[in-house]
């Protein structure tokens, strides 16, 4: 009985510690009493935050999906329900059985393998959807879901309108083109000033054929007319077949082409095609500002879950102030040495975005008079 008796002081004491009161002084009819307005004090505020807390899943923009580590869906709001096809009553239900959209289940999948962010694009229905996913520390994931339609469908006017404009325009220079080289063919019967307009316009009427040619890749690229497909290569020969593509251009300048490849296999996910246009771009821009007898480097190495393809020139470098915006269309640097070295420059928008559609991600290094780096990451 006096065990019991102890117990039931202890836990009085406590009782009254707790809410900062003088056990001597306080009676067990009143600690009771302020327990049972703590109690209800603490429900109320609970009760608001799961309020709060609701109201932020349900009017949170676009749509919101929580599951747990079991991959059952805790939390769908109805943002959801208005860009994806979900079955009655989906709490508590598997993932692939509440929202049976594959892409969202895949992309909240390898958020949860990798415990990192994920982001995807994709198309239900009529409407285009971007979806972020992001792993929770109880094992579980989020995914934010967001209807992209009226961006990407801006996108594909201006898209449209570049492809038109350049196949429009394509057309006359291709004529012009044809005469221009007819009478190059013959220059015997030309005097010294019209060969030199006539090389002239042939020179400037190539350099606009170069220009629409990669303004309706990039107009393909951004439609996602060019299915990228990924697939898992070893890069290393891939890189030192490139090098040999490009090392008679460097010769021929006078720069050395120098490759340096690990011993062990660099897979990466990659698109072929994509992936000699990254690199075969950023090498030709290297020999095109490198002086002569200089040196171009090329190396590949692993970072993280990602391979990092990198080529460093000799150039004059790029100022800290422009480096945000050489990866535009037509940005120069330099316009007088851009004319000089020729161009289109199209080269790094198209490797930005070639980069984009094949989720690789593009970097560059450099300061004035110390040459440039640039590197691009590949996933595994």
């Amino acid at each position: 009985m006096s065990g019991r008796n102890e117990l039931l002081q202890a836990a009085f004491e406590r009782g009254c510690l707790s809410l900062g009161r003088d056990p001597s002084q306080t009676s067990m009819e009143e600690l009771l009493r302020d327990l049972t307005d703590a109690k209800q004090r603490a429900q109320r505020h609970l009760d608001r935050n799961e309020r709060l807390q609701a109201n932020f899943y349900e009017h949170a923009p676009g749509g919101l999906i929580m599951v747990g580590a079991d991959l059952r869906i805790r939390v769908l709001n109805s943002g959801v329900h208005a860009v994806l096809p979900v079955v009655p009553d989906p709490i508590g239900r598997l993932l692939s059985g509440g929202v049976p959209f594959k892409p969202l289940v895949e992309v909240i999948l390898l958020a949860m393998e990798r415990g990192a962010r994920q982001t995807r694009e994709c198309v239900a229905g009529r409407f285009d959807l971007l979806i972020r996913a992001e792993a929770l520390e109880d094992g579980g994931a989020i995914a934010v879901i967001a209807d992209v339609s009226s961006i990407q469908q801006a996108a594909r006017a201006r898209s449209d309108f570049v492809s038109n404009v350049s196949h429009e325009l394509r057309t006359p220079v291709t004529s012009i083109l044809g005469y221009s080289e007819t009478l190059l063919a013959q220059p015997e019967g030309l005097d010294a000033d019209t060969l030199l307009m006539l090389q002239a316009i042939d020179r400037n009427a190539n350099r606009l054929t170069r220009i629409f040619d990669e303004l309706l890749d990039l107009a393909r690229i951004e439609a996602r007319l060019q299915e990228m497909d990924l697939n898992e290569v070893d890069l290393r020969p891939m890189i030192q077949d490139l090098a040999r593509t490009w090392s008679e251009t460097a010769d021929l300048r006078g720069i050395r082409l120098k490759v340096e490849l690990p011993d062990l296999p660099m897979v990466a996910r990659v698109h072929i095609q994509a992936f000699d246009r990254i690199l075969g771009n950023l090498v030709a821009n290297a020999i095109k500002y490198s002086p002569s007898k200089s040196e171009v480097g090329i190396r590949a190495r692993m970072a993280g879950s990602r391979v990092v393809v990198e080529v460093e020139d000799q150039g004059p470098g790029i100022n800290p102030a422009h480096q945000s915006r050489i990866f535009e269309r037509f940005y120069r640097v330099d316009k007088g040495r851009s004319r000089d070295v020729g161009g289109t420059g199209l080269g790094l928008a198209l490797v930005k975005h070639l980069c984009l559609a094949t989720g690789a991600k593009v970097g560059v290094r450099s300061n004035p008079g110390h040459g440039a780096t640039f590197s691009v990451r590949f996933p595994t």
